[in-house]
C-alpha cells in the first residue's frame, strides 16, 4: 500500500467487536498518545501489572520502517506500535473472545506493581 494512503487511512473503530466481547471484557485501554506504557497500567488494579511480549505484536510495516529512525522507548510511547485497543479478558475466555475479533494475544497479568512490562 502507497505510504500516503497508509497515513490517511482512518481510525479504528472497534464498536462491533466490543458489543460481541462485552460479556467477557474485563478492562479495555484505548491506546492513544503515550502509548501502551501509559494507557493500560489506568484500567489495572493497584498490585497488577501486564507483561507484553514485543514479539507477539503484529507490527504494521509503516512502524517497522519508522522504527529504523525512532527508538524502541518511543515507538511504544508515541506510535504504540500499532495497537489500538487492548482488552482485558479473563483466561478461560480468551478463545471465545479471539473468536469474536481478529485480535490477539498480546501478554498477560502478573501480581506486582501496577504498570507495562516489555519483555
Amino acid at each position: 500500500k502507497p505510504l500516503v494512503e497508509t497515513l490517511l487511512e482512518p481510525t479504528r473503530i472497534y464498536v462491533k467487536e466490543y458489543k460481541a466481547n462485552k460479556p467477557y471484557i474485563k478492562a479495555l485501554a484505548h491506546i492513544t498518545g503515550g502509548g501502551i506504557i501509559e494507557n493500560l497500567p489506568r484500567v489495572l488494579p493497584e498490585g497488577i501489572r501486564a507483561v507484553v511480549d514485543k514479539e507477539s505484536i503484529r507490527v504494521l510495516p509503516i512502524f517497522e520502517f519508522m522504527s529504523q529512525y525512532v527508538s524502541e522507548e518511543e515507538m511504544y510511547r508515541a506510535f504504540n506500535m500499532g495497537v489500538g485497543m487492548v482488552w482485558v479478558v479473563e483466561p478461560e475466555d480468551v478463545e471465545q473472545v479471539l473468536e469474536n475479533t481478529d485480535g490477539y494475544v498480546i501478554g498477560a497479568l502478573a501480581k506486582g506493581e501496577r504498570g507495562v512490562e516489555l519483555v
